[in-house]
């Protein structure tokens, strides 16, 4: 590390405050005034350590320094609680037994999806004849797509019918946790409105948001009109304004697998580049490089303009509120760390919103910048360039293996991928995406010229489209993407140890970090081994949580058998985010032969695994000559719940009621199946059903 722990004093203070966010993360509660009792008792504490005769203090100020990390871990806690919606009483959800209908209004711009119109929308009322309360608390609808669900626009108020539903998550192993996901923004339901179960009033109320947001579909809209190509025009909204809606599956996971995907994903490198473009601009003219502070906030101006101009979605704000503080930091004292203006950025940002401390775009911007930070300047003299063309390439490849350094994983413990083309796709995308940026804002500036207007739009379509078949090229080399990588927290931060260590090693050339270091790769190669002694000996039986499919799997070591691969195939999202992240969670590979004994007809499936006996009904019409014992009794599709019919074919000690079962089917089934007195597990609400044997 360039700087000592003295010259960073606000890395002193996020440091106890994350601790106390991640103390929140794992034992949540709604009390926020234990969480402020505790907070005023420390503080209270330290006031009183104050009072102490001057040798006892002396002697006992390692004390003091503790309550003042204590006080900070209750502050993270605290504002934890404060931003949890739950523990407000206004919290719609606290009174929603009772009120038929609820008023909410729409936060943010509807999307258009295949069948629906999504909304986030604000609970403001709940409603029942005569009475009504007033409520505060987010929630996703999902509007029946119709000519009137289209008109919605961003701070319109209607009436619906309160038909909201917890989000559960699908419980299928590796998948994505999309509930979790929702908590985090403090959204817990959602509602599926046909078109007679809404109505749209007459109120409207604009707010800030819908300002920016409007000043972003302006920006859309300016790119459409000037732009032919639906690709570009994805890529070009996602580039500028960080609107991915448009951006095609196959378009987005080539730009993944070349490590580039942070170009389209609107983050800090869009912040950096109009900051320090701007500045460098600025610094040209002799008399801007003299007033150093005045063109310090014009960079800051510009940057928060074009933030604007994206709508303010928070992954840009952040970046933008990051950058000012690094700019205020270089306006006030050059010699001042920039790792502590960091640290105050990511202080001041939790202190908004502690929940954005597990936005995986936050981790990943932060870390970005703390690794050029941190190694930018030891990478660039690893080799010296007069040539000051060659010099510029070198300076952009090791900026981007310095941001590598901190970050890859992280990209692996989310991604479970590592793009070995990297520099190569970076060397290419980076100044081609700066010079597109800039075109585009261009664009949206004289766009009142339209002659102009259009031959720049047909010359940022046709930059763009060669960019893609770079990037599509690249991404269909065998090399270019190592993929199918595993690892769990633990080993994520291991390998942080282990970066970290050989990182100070190489730099400070101290041979004593050395042994550590091996050590960490020790540890993470035995965490390794452990693992795949595990995955050798799991024998598992899966039933997915598959919206009105049926799918099961078969696991034994790191092999996999699915006798519904085939009907699952018809939907390729299916395959995409329901098996292969499991079969990525479990490393296990598809086994050509079946590892199971199968007996299958149109209407039962009986299957043998590990000793274990599965049937699975499809249908219930057909009588067997006597009652058969089986473990695991499977319902799906065309079954019907009759107990006696089930009591005279099958004895067993669960049932399962899979996913090809409708909801509205699901409470019926439960409710027949009741009296049976035995587990029965609803795939639609428990999640998926897995059971090692």
């Amino acid at each position: 590390m360039n700087t000592y722990w003295k010259d960073v004093p606000c890395l002193r203070l996020i440091i106890p405050l994350i601790v106390g966010i991640l103390i929140y993360f794992f034992l949540p509660s709604s009390s926020w005034l234990l969480a402020l009792l505790c907070f005023i008792i420390l503080s209270i504490s330290v006031c009183l350590f104050n009072f102490l005769p001057d040798f006892t203090k002396l002697k006992l100020a390692f004390v003091k320094g503790i309550l003042l990390q204590c006080i900070l871990i209750s502050a993270g806690y605290f504002l934890c609680v404060i931003h949890t919606i739950s523990s407000s009483k206004n919290w719609y959800k606290h009174n929603v037994a009772g009120y038929e209908y609820a008023l909410v209004q729409l936060t943010e711009e509807p999307q258009s999806k295949a069948k629906t119109i999504k909304a986030t929308v604000e609970i403001i009322q709940l409603l029942q004849k005569e009475k009504k309360i007033q409520t505060q608390g987010d929630a996703f609808v999902y509007f029946q797509k119709s000519e009137s669900a289209m008109q919605l626009k961003q701070g319109d108020i209607i009436l619906v019918k309160n038909i909201f539903k917890d989000i559960k998550a699908n419980g299928n192993p590796g998948e994505f946790n999309y509930a979790a996901y929702c908590k985090s923004k403090n959204i817990f339901q959602s509602a599926f409105l046909k078109e007679h179960e809404w109505q749209q009033t007459s109120l409207h109320r604009e707010n800030r948001s819908s300002f920016f947001s409007q000043a972003g579909k302006q920006t859309r809209s300016i790119l459409k009109k000037n732009m032919k190509d639906s690709v570009s025009i994805g890529i070009a909204e996602a580039l500028l304004i960080g609107y991915r809606n448009n951006i095609d599956n196959e378009v987005w996971q080539a730009y993944s697998n070349t490590g580039i995907v942070h170009i389209i994903a609107i983050s800090g490198m869009h912040m950096a580049m109009i900051y320090v473009s701007v500045r460098w601009l600025l610094f040209l003219i002799p008399f801007m490089r003299k007033k150093r502070m005045l063109s310090l906030s014009i960079a800051i101006l510009f940057m928060w303009m074009f933030a604007c101009m994206t709508g303010l979605p928070p992954s840009v704000t952040r970046a933008a509120i990051m950058f000012t503080f690094l700019g205020i930091g270089e306006m006030v004292d050059r010699d001042i760390s920039g790792l502590n203006n960091l640290a105050a950025s990511a202080f001041s940002l939790l202190c908004i919103n502690p929940f954005w401390l597990q936005d995986v775009g936050f981790q990943l911007s932060y870390l970005a910048v703390l690794s050029l930070l941190l190694f930018y300047s030891k990478v660039y003299h690893w080799i010296y360039i007069s040539n000051r063309y060659l010099d510029a390439v070198w300076k952009l490849i090791a900026g981007t293996i310095a941001a590598q350094i901190l970050t890859f994983p992280l990209c692996v413990y989310y991604f479970h991928q590592f793009p070995w083309l990297f520099l190569l796709t970076n060397l290419i995308a980076v100044p081609a995406t700066t010079i597109i940026l800039y075109a585009e804002i261009i664009l949206v500036a004289f766009s009142w010229i339209k002659p102009f207007a259009l031959f720049l739009g047909s010359c940022i379509s046709h930059a763009i489209t060669w960019l893609n078949t770079a990037v599509f090229f690249i991404s269909k080399l065998s090399f270019a993407v190592w993929s199918g990588l595993q690892i769990n927290m633990l080993q994520t931060i291991i390998l942080f140890v282990i970066v970290m260590l050989f990182s100070v090693w190489l730099i400070k050339r101290k041979m004593m970090y050395l042994p550590w270091a091996l050590g960490s790769v020790l540890l993470l190669a035995c965490s390794f081994t452990f693992d795949r002694m595990n995955t050798l000996k799991r024998h598992t039986f899966i039933v997915y949580n598959a919206p009105k499919q049926k799918a099961i799997e078969f696991m034994n070591g790191e092999t996999y058998f699915s006798p519904d691969t085939d009907s699952l195939l018809l939907n390729a999202n299916a395959k995409r985010f329901l098996l292969q992240p499991s079969h990525l969670f479990f490393g296990v590979q598809e086994e050509n032969k079946s590892i199971v004994q199968i007996k299958s007809s149109e209407s039962l499936d009986l299957f043998l695994f590990e000793k274990k006996k599965i049937a699975r009904i499809k249908r219930s019409n057909f009588n067997l000559p006597q009652a058969i014992q089986v473990d695991y009794v499977i319902l799906s599709e065309q079954c019907k719940p009759d107990i006696h019919w089930l009591n005279s074919n099958f004895n067993t000690t669960e049932i399962i009621i899979d996913s090809s079962i409708p909801f509205w089917k699901t409470e019926e089934f439960k409710v027949n199946l009741s009296a049976l007195k035995i587990p029965i597990h609803c795939v639609n609400e428990d999640g998926a059903f897995v059971v090692g044997l």
